[in-house]
């Protein structure tokens, strides 16, 4: 704290037996120690106090987090079952199986358009690669 060393000390306590004599030294010695420990108790307690109301801070500070993160999780949940109905409930109005019916009037160039789709649905079935194949070559098998 104040960087006395022991030469320092020898020093303070002669000059202290000198000053005060053999009689009250020792009694000043227990004073002075006494009032030693009452310092570095209160300032234990002050430290205590200062860290109890930091933490105390820090557990507002996260319960408030909390709180938020919890109320986020809450509208996500809230938004994503929003956007799921909305969902099924297009995926239940238009099936994708079936087609939209064609006004009579364009029958006769929507049966070509249809044929069109048709084909090159077929041709992109075909396009895939059989199993045991790698971007259209022959895999080629490890032997150990």
């Amino acid at each position: 704290m104040f960087d006395i060393g022991f030469s320092e000390l020898v020093a303070i306590g002669l000059i202290a037996l000198i000053i005060l004599g053999p009689k009250r030294l020792p009694e000043v010695a227990r004073t002075a120690g006494r009032w030693m420990g009452k310092l570095r108790r209160f300032i234990t307690e002050v430290k205590q106090d200062l860290d109890r109301e930091i933490q105390h801070e820090e557990l507002i500070e996260l319960r408030k987090l909390k709180q938020e993160l919890s109320d986020t999780r809450h509208l996500m949940e809230n938004a994503s079952g929003e956007l799921v109905r909305d969902f099924s409930k297009l995926a239940s109005e238009s099936d994708p199986t079936t087609y939209p019916k064609e006004p009579a009037a364009k029958a006769a160039s929507g049966t070509a358009t249809s044929a069109a789709l048709a084909k090159r649905a077929r041709s992109r079935s075909d396009d895939k690669t059989p199993s045991g194949t790698k971007h259209g070559r022959k895999r080629k098998s490890k032997r150990r």
